[in-house]
């Protein structure tokens, strides 16, 4: 199936949601869309080496392939979200998760990406908590992520959600956050 045949993820039933922040910001948490490409790329473009190493293990910048498959999602299979701020026409995309389903249909695995301006507010909470209920909702029953040791924020906000944190394969540097969806209070 090549890009122009893909279920779009505009077509799914996630419906947008309102945040409001620590500080009092607000965010709409929505599903992405290709036609966030451009917005996508300039969040990307503005986060801090430090966020990049900590989304994709390195400061690298990604390409315009990356960007056109971030916003171009198999709906049956991942759901995308983009958290955004601002009025219509000058929103801001400043933080995003993304959920995957596995080969098994039964395990998903996440990712988080928060602008630096925005973190420490909760918006990583709401996005893993909306990713949570997402893949509840599509039956699966865990959801695990890598997440560098380093990074202790995510480590503490998986384990404030219920996730067992422990060692991965990737080593020393990466741990393996497992969470089994059915079997913790719904977040």
């Amino acid at each position: 199936m090549d890009r122009t045949e893909r279920p779009e993820s505009a077509a799914s039933n996630f419906p947008p949601m309102q945040v409001t922040l620590r500080d009092g910001r607000s965010a709409t948490i929505r599903e992405i869309r290709p036609d966030d490409a451009d917005a996508f790329r300039a969040a990307l473009e503005r986060l801090s080496a430090d966020a990049l190493h900590s989304r994709f293990f390195s400061a690298m910048r990604p390409t315009e392939a990356m960007i056109e498959r971030a916003v171009r999602t198999h709906a049956e299979r991942e759901r995308a979200l983009v958290a955004v701020a601002g009025e219509a026409g000058t929103a801001t995309i400043v933080g995003g998760g993304r959920c995957i389903s596995g080969a098994d249909r039964e395990s998903c695995e996440f990712a988080v990406m928060i602008s630096d301006g925005w973190r420490g507010m909760g918006l990583a909470s709401s996005i893993m908590r909306a990713l949570i209920r997402d893949a509840r909702t599509r039956g699966l029953k865990r959801m695990e992520g890598y997440v560098l040791t380093e990074n202790r924020s995510m480590l503490d906000l998986a384990r404030r959600l219920g996730f067992a944190v422990g060692a991965s394969e990737e080593g020393p540097s990466v741990k393996l956050v497992r969470l089994d969806l059915g079997s913790i209070a719904r977040n």
